[in-house]
């Protein structure tokens, strides 16, 4: 795994990937700041209270509450960017990295768009499960919450680049024969997504790093 990290980590400074680097940082910043500045127009038109001190409270707490998802949505929004992404990036770490394999035919674009929507939501949905117990369990639920993240951002890319060689049912197959390792690498995007700048770059390094990580464990078995 952390050899199929290592070599992710070059797509960030190579210059075949600026152009895909760069549709990938306006349109995480554009959804970013909707998301903000759409939920700071919501703030406005609450209700305000006859005491200030409340209005004051109330304020506050938005804002902080405002924050905190905007924290959480780094792992739905590297997902749902991946998904976009992840075929122009994977054809492009194939070429450099593994040009002696057969050409894939790629994954359909709706097909991409379609898994990352539904993986996005998995996540919304299941953050905001977990959410509570970050405030009742600190630690506990924000550890709880990586590891639920890790496991389905680290599904949902394994078989997106895996499903460029090869059917569904061989790519959930193949990723079930090396669930922890998949589950590990998911926890890792899981962490990166919710690094402030550098959840702009972690669709497209996870896009790289699970491309490599099909490989290697593809590769595994063949005859020498």
């Amino acid at each position: 795994m952390f050899a199929s990290a290592r070599k992710a980590l070059a797509v960030i400074f190579d210059r075949a990937f600026h152009g895909v680097l760069l549709k990938s940082l306006v349109l995480t910043l554009v959804l970013f700041a909707a998301l903000f500045f759409g939920a700071q127009y919501g703030l406005s038109h609450l209700p305000h209270f006859d005491w200030q001190w409340v209005n004051t409270v109330v304020d506050w707490l938005g804002s902080i509450l405002v924050i905190v998802g905007l924290f959480f949505l780094g792992a739905p929004v590297a997902a749902l960017f991946a998904s976009l992404f992840l075929d122009e990036i994977a054809a492009a770490v194939e070429m450099r990295y593994y040009p002696a394999d057969p050409p894939s035919p790629g994954v359909p674009f709706w097909t991409g768009l379609l898994a990352g929507l539904k993986l996005a939501l998995w996540v919304i949905v299941l953050s905001l499960v977990l959410l509570p117990f970050n405030f009742i369990l600190p630690g506990v639920g924000t550890v709880a919450t990586i590891a639920v993240n890790g496991w389905l951002l680290g599904r949902e890319f394994f078989e997106l680049a895996a499903l460029r060689h090869m059917s569904p049912s061989a790519a959930k197959a193949l990723r079930r024969r090396h669930v922890s390792g998949v589950w590990m690498g998911g926890v890792f995007l899981a962490l990166l997504a919710l690094v402030p700048v550098v959840n702009f770059f972690a669709p497209l390094y996870g896009a790289a790093f699970m491309v490599h990580l099909y490989k290697r464990y593809s590769h595994e078995g063949r005859p020498a």
